[in-house]
């Protein structure tokens, strides 16, 4: 099964670290690779009760594309990112349709959107840390200089937050 990632799900070592706090080990390393999903873009308007902070939310936007992790993921991987996205309730699981560089071929895919209930109007700002997953996943699948531009100026972190993560090691 095939499942897009945007937002901190883009970052292995948390992927991973959250499987495993889940008592899901992996038999081999997580396969995934950069993948492109047309006529959506990105936005912070979640507001994610576990880091009370902002959280990724993908919305169609027409002549926009948002750049991922194209993961390789068991049934019982997918039961953990349904735990981890809040799922039914917060986040909604759909079918999207991906573009990668290996692949000639359009590949469907699974992601997270949230509902319509728990979207909000605004972007919110986002913690530290959830900022670092993001870009250091971004970083390592090779996301375009362009977007990876475009997060950074999205994932703003609110001077309160600030001074928490720096005091808590958020």
């Amino acid at each position: 099964m095939r499942y897009f990632a945007y937002g901190s799900n883009v970052n292995r070592n948390h992927i991973v670290e959250y499987l495993d706090t889940l008592g899901v080990k992996l038999d081999t390393e997580l396969d995934g690779e950069h993948a492109l999903l047309q006529n959506f873009h990105i936005r912070t308007n979640y507001f994610a009760g576990s880091h009370r902070a902002g959280a990724c939310n993908i919305e169609p936007a027409q002549d926009h594309r948002v750049e991922g992790v194209l993961w390789t993921i068991t049934p019982a991987i997918q039961d953990v990112l349904r735990i981890k996205e809040g799922f039914p309730r917060c986040y909604e699981e759909t079918e999207v349709i991906v573009h990668t560089a290996s692949t000639q071929e359009p590949v469907r895919a699974i992601t997270y959107i949230v509902s319509p209930k728990h979207c909000l109007d605004v972007d919110l700002p986002v913690t530290a840390r959830y900022r670092d997953f993001v870009l250091n996943g971004a970083t390592e699948f090779k996301f375009t200089k362009e977007y990876q531009k475009q997060l950074r100026q999205l994932l703003q972190i609110a001077p309160s937050l600030t001074i928490l993560a720096s005091v808590n090691n958020v």
